[in-house]
């Protein structure tokens, strides 16, 4: 089973050193970890941690070869395929906000300390230390074998969001002296903000094309969470996909929110991409 805490290897989220490791297995795919440290000219430690942040971020899945053997197979989902042909570097706001997407939700892997974070610790304006979200962290989480990682995830989480090497321009932590604040967001372009909502519905609702305004907002891995955004914010946010043909909206009672995109999510992210 994969690992949902501890999967970094005590190596925090470095863009330069993921951009590498993606360019790596995009031009071999079948690689242990050996091989992948000499292409990334690192260690093997380093190979594995930047490995799982691969996955973690959405960018690849892993497979064994066969059974019994060493070698790996790396398969680049389609996140992955449109990241490394329009921005291998990983240098994009909107690719950025996308891996901030699949760190802080649940997919092929899961990763506790983010999705915890975003979707159940943050909220727009709060003012808070690292020992408190740390302490709520280990709450949650109870009774787990590896007690390093869970004094460490929450630390490494809250870094991926202030270190510049990490997703700092997303703004969504401003660090203090002795304090941490959910900031402004940078916000993506509204097609980016498209993809993430429709991957959202895509996984979670794909079994119907209306949900209420509120889910939009309060939901786990929904854009009010990701976004750390208000009601106000996200009404600006429909309102913008409504005009682009997207969604409808209709301000009754229930305040439907009404699906009307039906391509893959990635088309979106790909539309995007071939605009910039």
């Amino acid at each position: 089973m994969a690992k949902t805490i501890g999967f970094y290897q005590n190596f925090n989220l470095d863009l330069k050193r993921l951009s590498t490791a993606l360019q790596c297995v995009q031009a071999e795919p079948e690689q242990g970890h050996d091989a992948l440290a000499q292409c990334m000219g690192v260690n093997r430690p380093v190979a594995e941690g930047f490995s799982a942040w691969l996955r973690h971020t959405g960018l690849a899945t892993l497979h064994p070869v066969e059974q019994g053997q060493r070698k790996l197979t790396y398969k680049l989902t389609s996140f992955g395929q449109l990241a490394s042909t329009y921005d291998p570097t990983l240098g994009d706001l909107g690719t950025q906000w996308v891996l901030h997407y699949y760190l802080s939700t649940k997919h092929t892997e899961c990763s506790e300390a983010w999705r915890i974070l975003i979707n159940e610790f943050l909220s727009p304006g709060l003012n808070f230390t690292s020992e408190q979200f740390s302490a709520y962290f280990s709450s949650v989480m109870g009774e787990v074998k590896n007690r390093s990682a869970l004094s460490k995830d929450p630390s490494c989480a809250l870094s991926t969001y202030i270190r510049p090497q990490g997703l700092s321009k997303l703004g969504i932590l401003i660090k203090q002296k002795t304090t941490l604040s959910v900031g402004s967001p940078n916000w993506p372009h509204i097609l980016v903000v498209g993809y993430l909502l429709c991957d959202w519905w895509h996984r979670h609702y794909n079994h119907t094309n209306t949900l209420r305004f509120v889910q939009l907002c309060k939901e786990e891995g929904s854009l009010g969470h990701l976004c750390q955004a208000d009601d106000r914010q996200i009404r600006q946010f429909v309102s913008e996909l409504a005009g682009l043909g997207y969604l409808s909206f209709s301000e009754t009672q229930h305040e439907p929110v009404n699906r009307l995109y039906v391509d893959l999510p990635q088309t979106l992210l790909e539309r995007y991409y071939k605009q910039q």
